[in-house]
């Protein structure tokens, strides 16, 4: 009997082994081919990045369109300038195009005409004058330029009296040129040029604005005025 125990022992361990061997091989595989995983996640992660933009993109869109949407296509305003200098500043908003008056009552003054586009204002005028500002439903601000001075101003909204006024008459031979700017409490402040067609024209303090009638006495010549407004087009 101990003779044959080894012999035993070595036939059951390789019957065992082989047994062993065959299950193994028939078992199904549970693993997923790595090739194949990434192929499926791929698609996956392409299609989100697609289909989100960035923060900054939509912030950069919303900033952009922000301006466009407050600005009118009609309005007036005026108000004096920045530094307690006794100069105003009015703008009348018609559609695109925009018309400014800057003076201080006495010898500054311009006459300045451009576009309005999109909240933004970009005038010009003679000898250099400039104004580009901002503008909204409530104010416009910016900074003008008129006979090498120049103001920064924030002006707000008015409605009629108040706001622009203009003049062009013959008076005794000479073309005057005349500018009325009529603040929200009633103050006004306006400039003439006594010749506009001279070769160097001066400008002084303009008459006083009668707003009811629209007309001004100068030198015993009633000068009848035009309203620059914004709401009708008036003046354009």
């Amino acid at each position: 009997m101990r003779r044959n125990t080894p012999l035993i022992t070595l036939l059951t361990g390789g019957a065992l082994g082989i047994i062993l061997l065959i299950a193994s091989m028939l078992a199904p595989s549970s693993k997923t081919p790595t090739s194949y995983a990434a192929a499926a996640t791929t698609p996956s992660s392409t299609a989100t990045a697609v289909a989100l933009p960035s923060p900054s993109t939509a912030a950069s869109r919303s900033q952009t369109a922000t301006p466009s949407a407050n600005a009118p296509l009609r309005a007036d305003y005026a108000g004096r300038v920045k530094g307690g200098i006794h100069a105003s500043v009015a703008i009348s908003i018609h559609g695109t195009q925009a018309i400014a008056y800057a003076c201080n009552g006495s010898s500054v003054e311009a006459w300045l005409k451009g576009t309005a586009v999109g909240g933004r204002l970009a005038l010009t005028g003679k000898n250099g004058a400039v104004l580009t500002a901002n503008y909204d439903s409530r104010r416009a601000f910016g900074d003008v330029s008129a006979d090498g001075v120049t103001y920064s101003f924030s002006v707000y909204t008015v409605k009629k009296p108040s706001g622009l006024y203009r003049a062009i008459a013959d008076v005794r031979g000479a073309t005057i040129k005349a500018g009325w700017i009529v603040l929200a409490n009633g103050t006004q402040v306006g400039s003439m040029e006594p010749n506009e067609l001279a070769a160097n024209p001066t400008s002084q303090a303009a008459p006083k604005l009668d707003v009811s009638s629209l007309t001004a006495q100068y030198e015993g010549t009633t000068i009848a005025v035009t309203p620059i407004d914004g709401e009708t087009g008036t003046g354009f």
